[in-house]
Formats: structure tokens, sequence, C-alpha cells
């Protein structure tokens, strides 16, 4: 781990605070005792999550004590970079675990610890009516200090066209912005927003805004090696060695029946409205409305034979028009079969990756891939894999921390190819 503000190799990094807050408002600085750090983030989960694993020979869980009051302080960056892409917050300790006792004075055990947020979120179950518009009110449920998640981070809201009115029945604030998130219309018709937090604050954001980012890095898995100087020593470009890839994995290249039944190709939903008496039956279909979408490359994931009909998936909406005075249709009955096509596109190709760490790495970041194919390739050929390259969103990151440096694992999941299927 680096001391300073000058980065030494890939991957270093620097802790420059780890300090436990106990209830009574003591505070134990622990970085000399930290083993290795893991911070956790997802597009698809609500708050950040980590673990310490600390080697302690000052017996701090009896001394201080843990009792399950304690928050901690961490404060961690890559050196040479701005501060302002630390990692740096408060976390709430949840939990301690997997104490080992190494000898007479010495013991190893797992700090997990969560956003604030978090805590505050399962202490609120709120039974109350919200009206207006479905940014407003996402807005009061994270910072409203009697009934939302009483949080001073940023607050990024998508700007959505859309009201709503509904009541909370006894819902934490986190289950209600689910619920808006199933709901809310960007200004473009966008309708896949997801609620998460990552480096940035909290984000209440389409998948179409974050789409439209510019790419924050390129990563290439190749076999790329550092050049050599006369006397042997190896030339160091950091910036080539930060977009090597050291690990790829690729749970699922594809899976037709989880698509199928999730409504990625396709829906029927069937309403059935209580107070007109209407009865609707529409067909989705995704081919028909891809081109006039946002994506992350410019081809959609299947040919014009793909298999499948809309009867595959029936979504049963009940709707019930005006069911308060000054609104018309509260439900998601417009945008639920849309909705459930992007999010099941949004995973469709889905890799893991092992890269050198840095501080500004966060979940919800466009970056590009660009890998080879895995088979003998002339010189007049094409190397690239057109299938599994392409620009992807990281839906999830683990960042690594020990005392050798800094690791990211990233999942990062694309919607599209970079080539027409029916062209091949």
């Amino acid at each position: 781990m680096s001391e300073s503000n000058s980065i030494r190799f890939v991957g270093d990094v620097a802790i420059q605070d780890v300090s436990i807050v106990t209830s009574a408002g003591l505070t134990q600085n622990i970085t000399n005792q930290v083993m290795a750090i893991e911070l956790y983030e997802d597009l698809y989960s609500p708050f950040t999550t980590g673990i310490i694993n600390v080697n302690d020979s000052f017996d701090f869980i009896s001394v201080l004590p843990f009792i399950g009051e304690e928050y901690v302080n961490i404060s961690i960056f890559t050196p040479s970079m701005e501060k302002d892409n630390s990692i740096k917050d408060q976390y709430y300790i949840y939990k301690v675990s997997n104490r080992t006792i190494v000898n007479l004075r010495t013991q190893v055990y797992q700090l997990h610890f969560i956003s604030r947020e978090a805590i505050v979120d399962m202490n609120k179950k709120n039974s109350k009516a919200y009206a207006g518009n479905i940014g407003d009110i996402v807005k009061q449920l994270c910072t409203e200090k009697i009934d939302g998640l009483e949080s001073t981070k940023s607050i990024n809201i998508d700007d959505t066209s859309n009201a709503t009115k509904f009541i909370a029945n006894y819902w934490s604030p986190v289950k209600s912005i689910n619920y808006l998130c199933d709901r809310a219309v960007s200004k473009s018709n966008a309708s896949n927003y997801v609620f998460f937090e990552n480096r940035r604050g909290l984000n209440f954001a389409s998948l179409d805004i974050l789409y439209q980012q510019p790419v924050y890095q390129d990563f290439t898995y190749d076999s790329y090696s550092r050049d050599y100087r006369p006397d042997g020593t190896t030339i160091i470009n950091l910036d080539r060695d930060y977009k090597r890839i050291s690990n790829i994995e690729i749970p699922t290249v594809y899976d037709y029946t989880q698509r199928l039944l999730a409504g990625t190709y396709g829906s029927k939903i069937i309403s059935h409205d209580l107070t007109t008496k209407r009865f609707l039956s529409i067909d989705y279909k995704m081919e028909q409305e891809f081109t006039e979408q946002i994506h992350l490359n410019s081809f959609p994931i299947v040919s014009n034979k793909n298999i499948a009909l809309p009867n595959a998936v029936i979504v049963n909406n009940t709707r019930s028009y005006g069911s308060y005075n000054g609104y018309t249709d509260i439900t998601n009955f417009k945008t639920i079969q849309k909705r459930l096509s992007r999010l099941g596109q949004a995973n469709a190709t889905t890799v893991n990756i092992t890269v050198p760490g840095r501080s500004d790495y966060t979940v919800g970041t466009i970056i590009s891939l660009d890998l080879n194919k895995l088979q003998p390739i002339e010189k007049k050929d094409d190397a690239q894999d057109k299938v599994f390259s392409g620009k992807y969103i990281v839906t999830a990151i683990n960042h690594y921390i020990d005392r050798s440096g800094h690791e990211c694992t990233m999942e990062c999941a694309k919607d599209s190819y970079l080539f027409d299927l029916n062209s091949r």
C-alpha cells in the first residue's frame, strides 16, 4: 500500500483511514490492523456493503466493545488520483463474524458493514399517501427525516415525465422507491428505472440515461507484455497496464428459456378496468421497438428467425381508472411490458472481469471490452470477437484491497451486439 500521492504500479492503493466510531463517541483508528477490505456495489441493490478483515492484538472486541452500535469511517484512494474519486464514507457495522483466536495475544475476525441509509430503511415502515411527480417523491423518500432515508449524500434523479398517487401500506422507504421504479417514465419515454448507490451517491436513473454516458475505461484481454530496455528492465506504461484484464469469465453465454420466460423477447398483457369495464389484450415484441430505443451497441440480441411468441409470458394487470381525484390510470399498464423486455435485454450478455483496481471505478459506468476470437487467425481476418466485444455497463463491482494492492472484479452486462445477426 502506498503512503504517498505518487503511484508506483497499477493496483497501487493508499488506505488513508479506517476508524471505528463507538456509540459513546470514541474513535479508534484500526488502519494498521486491517488485513483486507472488500467493498461491493450493485446496480440492482440500493446500498453499498463490504467486509473488513482485521488482525487484532489489542482485543478491540472487548475493549471498545463491539455491541452492534458502531460505525466505521473508511478513506481509500488511488495515489496520483484526484481525491474526489476516493472511496470515503461512514458505514454501519451490522455484524462481526468468523472470530478466530490465533494465539494468546492475537485474534482475527471480520467486520461486515453497510450504508447508514440501509439501517434507517430497516427501521421505518410507513403508512402514508404519496402524490405528485415520481422523481419528486423519490427525492422526498431519500432525504426526509421522518419517513425517508435521511440521506445527506448526493441524490441523482433522472427527470420523470409522469405523476402518480399511492398509499404505502407500512412499506419501508426503499420498497416505496422500488414501487416507483416500476412506474417511472422518463421524458424520452424510457421505463427502465433502477435505484442504486455508487460513489456518486444515491441514484434513481433509467438505463437509457446510463447507456448514454461516455466510455469510462477500455479493457482488453490479450497477450500484451511490457517493452524492455537494453538493460533488461521493463518500461512501465500505467495507462496500458490499467486496461489489461487478468481474468475473464462468462458464466452463461446465453439462456433462451430464461430470456423467453422473463419477457425479454415479448409478452401479452391482459387487463380489465374495474371502472370503465374495458377489457384489453396487447402483444409486445422486442424487435418492433428496438431501433427506437437507446442501446449500448447497434444491433439486437436475436435474428429475425428467433422463436418467441407473446403468449410465452402473460401479464395480468387490473386497472381502476380514476381511483384518485385528478389522476386517471396510476397503474403501470402502459409500461410494464416494455420494462420487462428492457431489463431482460440489459443482462442478455454478462461477463465477469478482474482488472487492476482504482478507487474511481464504480457501478453504473460504461466500459468497453475488446476481446479476440479464440481460434487461429490469419492476417486477413478480423481478430475481434464481435459477440463479446463492445460497450458494457458495470452492473456490479467488488473492490478487494489488501497489503499487496487493489484489485477489482466487475460484472459487466450489455443489451446488444456490434453486428447484425441477420447478415451472417
